[in-house]
């Protein structure tokens, strides 16, 4: 009896300091890697420091870069038409030298809802040294293709009213709209634009590609 009980009390005292050390060893372990834990996350946070300040630095470029290109393209927008208004009085003035007293300043062409209708916008100037009234008409014409041939569209078969041309009558100058509508299947190539004036020996003609006059609406109007 008294054996056992000693095996018993040996292996009691030996689980008891052995489990006991083992626990102490785990805990240790435990706690260091607690801290490593803690120094990983306290890393982890300062990169997330890092990141969010060199995103808020990047976004701060970029949108100083935004600021400056839509400053810059204000500033070219401002001096274009500080170019355009210089040469509109420079033409209305005769600053130029030998011009023809009266000139289209500008062609703008506009879509409308329909497909087949646009609206042309025109500016004509006459040179101020005339000073006197001229008088006139406008007439337009289109060339394009249509059915593969190509074909020439005058005054009458593009305004509503045939035979009442767009009439003009100013002194300096004067602004005039002319609503025009184009065939079914017709593909403009060339707008023309022609001032005739009893005042004048010989018409004013002006001709422009379709596909820039309608790309310029974007940006302005097409100057001549």
């Amino acid at each position: 009896m008294l054996p056992l009980v000693a095996i018993m009390l040996g292996v009691f005292y030996f689980g008891r300091y052995f489990v006991a050390a083992e626990l102490i060893r785990a805990n240790q372990r435990i706690m260091a890697l607690q801290k490593d834990l803690q120094s990983a996350h306290q890393r982890l946070e300062e990169e997330r420091a890092r990141s969010t300040v060199a995103e808020r630095e990047a976004d701060i470029v970029r949108r100083a870069n935004a600021l400056l290109r839509a400053s810059e393209r204000q500033r070219q927008d401002e001096i274009a038409g500080l170019q355009a208004d210089l040469e509109f009085y420079r033409r209305l003035g005769g600053a130029n030298g030998a011009q023809a007293p009266l000139a289209v300043r500008y062609l703008e062409l506009q879509p409308t809802q329909s497909p087949r209708v646009f609206r042309v916008n025109i500016s004509l100037t006459q040179n101020l040294r005339r000073a006197a009234v001229v008088a006139g008409r406008v007439q337009l014409s289109v060339d394009g293709i249509l059915d593969g041939v190509a074909k020439h569209l005058g005054n009458d078969q593009l305004v509503a009213e045939p035979g009442k041309p767009l009439g003009f009558q100013f002194e300096y100058f004067q602004q005039l709209e002319q609503l025009i509508t184009l065939p079914e299947d017709f593909e403009p190539s060339r707008l023309t634009i022609q001032l005739k004036s009893n005042s004048l020996k010989d018409p004013v003609v002006q001709s422009m590609e379709w596909d820039s006059l309608l790309s310029q609406n974007a940006t302005g109007p097409a100057t001549d």
